[in-house]
């Protein structure tokens, strides 16, 4: 979905539905989208068209760059030989592999925090500090359109940390006043777009930019403020944050390898040693500081986020894939002996070559099946039919729903967005809402004499005179096109 609208934004300046520059996209309507993504991918699509490459390359990019931005944070807050040890750690945990080839726009919120919390480090011993302060300040104000629990994470940081640097005087007020104006310039269309779907507001229009209300928007449910029951729910929240973070439990299966964890499940030992380390080094260390304010942001996102998974939390991974790290720098530090040093390489790289023969074997056939796979190529092998109607079933792996098959179909036809918005339709074919129907085959009326296309799920053929249909077999799904 953040692809098609990335492509409609390249097209024409509009999401898939007209919008012009959003600030936060309608997405499904009732739950919407953060738009940075989207926005990220509108270069690669112009350069190399709409496909899962140009649809995932940003994600990946940021991921690496959020790797350099480990080292030398570390680098700048423990010390080369530490930052090494991190950066090689992050390099190898799962979580962050996972994360960098998964183009949802929520995982970019981790990646642009640390950007931030980076420059924001920097500018205490650069310089050209006030620059660096400004950058760390439009890093932040990015993170606002990178997930939306944003607005209720971002501002206690950024609270903590400004309490802090003037307490130690490390900026002075007229700074702070310059960084808040700074973080405001970028991130205010985003808050006012929260602050217009909480007290319904009409849609306001900047420019080309369109604040909207979303009047079927269902998000604030996901908040603990907003719970019908907030007591249990805080107990519920704080006990899934245990769970997901601290005993690397079972998640969603696009979210973790279960025998490897989101840090591989044998290094909590050590994330407990290194945070016992950062509370050792943060005297007259700001760097470290940070790092706990940028912990504790995450912990908060965990108890304020209802029903809180790998994605919900996913600021709070690179404070953990620190202090692990940390950890395993402070043993080798303590206990230099080879044996030792030899035994800890020897652990996590052993565990690194079976996760990657998992991720790369067995898992990425697992996760086929929950990511369509078997649909998604039946839809692509449909999409030079010159059939005149096109029938597809909305019988997915997971669910039954129309808008699935229909947004997935139109990443894979790279559907025009003016002509699913009809305003327009090429020669020689019908208006998209008359050539696509998204239905299951038991819900549509199969004609035989049609000039039509079908994809549908295997159980679906049973609707068919298969006789009188060319079929090809794609695992799951099938498509039927007529016999001439």
């Amino acid at each position: 979905m953040a692809a098609v609208d990335a492509k409609a934004l390249a097209d024409y300046g509009t999401d898939r539905y007209g919008m012009s520059y959003p600030v936060h996209l309608t997405a499904w309507g009732y739950g919407q989208m953060s738009a940075l993504l989207s926005y990220l991918m509108v270069p690669f699509i112009k350069l190399f068209g709409l496909n899962p490459v140009s649809a995932r390359l940003p994600q990946l990019i940021v991921s690496l760059l959020g790797l350099a931005a480990l080292y030398f944070f570390a680098k700048d807050t423990f010390g080369k030989k530490a930052a090494l040890v991190i950066f090689a750690f992050g390099a190898i945990a799962p979580w962050h592999i996972l994360q960098s080839r998964w183009a949802l726009d929520c995982n970019l919120y981790p990646h642009f925090f640390l950007f931030g919390i980076f420059f924001l480090n920097r500018s205490l011993k650069s310089k050209h500090r006030r620059l660096m302060l400004c950058i760390s300040m439009v890093m932040f104000g990015l993170c606002m359109y990178c997930y939306g629990i944003s607005i209720y994470t971002m501002p206690l940081f950024l609270i903590m940390a400004c309490v802090y640097l003037l307490i130690k005087k490390q900026v002075k007020l007229w700074e702070a006043f310059m960084a808040f104006a700074v973080w405001l310039a970028v991130a205010w269309p985003f808050i006012l777009v929260m602050a217009i779907n909480f007290f319904k507001w009409d849609t306001i229009e900047v420019g080309p930019f369109t604040l909207a209300f979303f009047q079927d928007s269902v998000r604030s449910g996901d908040i603990l403020f907003f719970s019908k029951d907030f007591f249990y729910q805080l107990y519920y929240n704080i006990w899934w944050t245990v769970e997901v973070v601290f005993s690397q439990s079972e998640d969603l299966p696009w979210n973790n390898i279960p025998a490897f964890g989101s840090i591989y499940l044998f290094s909590m030992p050590f994330a407990v040693a290194g945070f016992v380390y950062v509370l050792c080094k943060m005297k007259n260390n700001h760097g470290a500081v940070l790092l706990l304010f940028f912990f504790i942001t995450g912990l908060w996102c965990g108890i304020c986020t209802n029903g809180v998974n790998i994605n919900r939390i996913n600021i709070i991974f690179y404070p953990q894939i620190i202090f692990a790290a940390l950890g395993i720098y402070a043993v080798l530090c303590r206990l230099p002996a080879f044996p030792i040093k030899l035994g800890i390489a020897g652990a996590y790289l052993l565990a690194f070559a079976l996760f990657c023969n998992t991720y790369f074997g067995s898992y990425a056939q697992q996760i086929a099946y929950y990511f369509d796979a078997d649909f998604c190529k039946a839809v692509s092998s449909m999409k030079d039919s010159d059939a005149e109607k096109l029938y597809i079933t909305a019988r997915m792996e997971n669910n039954e729903y129309p808008r699935t098959s229909e947004i997935l179909t139109m990443f894979f036809h790279q559907i025009d967005a003016e002509y699913y918005q009809g305003k327009k339709c090429p020669d020689g074919l019908l208006p998209f809402d008359e050539r696509y129907t998204f239905e299951p085959m038991k819900n549509i009326e199969i004609d035989t004499t049609e000039d039509a296309a079908y994809v549908v799920a295997k159980e679906e053929l049973e609707y068919f005179d298969i006789e009188l249909y060319n079929v090809k077999d794609f695992g799951t799904h099938c498509l039927l096109e007529r016999k001439d």
